[in-house]
């Protein structure tokens, strides 16, 4: 598979900022699992995957859970769907009894995200190719964006 990582040929543009990850290695490796131990830096090859960063006060990370799990629900385990948050299990796990978020979750990464982006605005979602590099960046996902969405995460 060839994803062409040229700007005027991807779906969307990132903030500046955010830019330089286009293309680069998503750093898995440096997130733990529910164990605690860090996943294996090949954790996402093989498979397109969508990362979604969100934290459980964020009104826009709420409003777009719908859309994102519509897009689980649409492609199941075609596609690696992860959550990655800086709020603690316990929170996220009292927020889920509340909440429908059918990822698979990363929390308690606060130092993890901090040493990744020199700033974060939730919510932040990144399609990650299946050689386990950033392919798009976008913001929320809502309406407007799931056709997209949905045919990069098919190819």
């Amino acid at each position: 598979m060839n994803l062409s990582l040229n700007a005027q040929q991807r779906s969307f543009q990132a903030h500046p900022f955010l830019e330089k990850k286009i293309g680069q290695h998503f750093p898995i490796e440096n997130y733990k699992n529910d164990e605690g131990k860090n996943f294996s830096p090949t954790e996402l090859e093989g498979k397109i995957s969508l990362i979604n960063f969100w934290s459980t006060n964020c009104a826009p990370c709420i409003e777009e859970l719908p859309y994102l799990n519509k897009l689980k629900e649409a492609l199941g385990t075609k596609v690696n769907f992860i959550a990655i948050t800086h709020d603690p299990k316990e929170k996220v796990d009292k927020f889920l009894a509340k909440h429908t978020f059918n990822f698979v979750h990363i929390t308690d990464s606060e130092q993890e995200l901090k040493s990744y982006f020199s700033l974060i605005r939730n919510p932040l979602n990144f399609i990650i190719d299946k050689n386990g590099n950033v392919q798009e960046i976008t913001g929320n996902i809502d309406e407007t964006k799931m056709e997209q969405i949905l045919k990069i995460l098919n190819e």
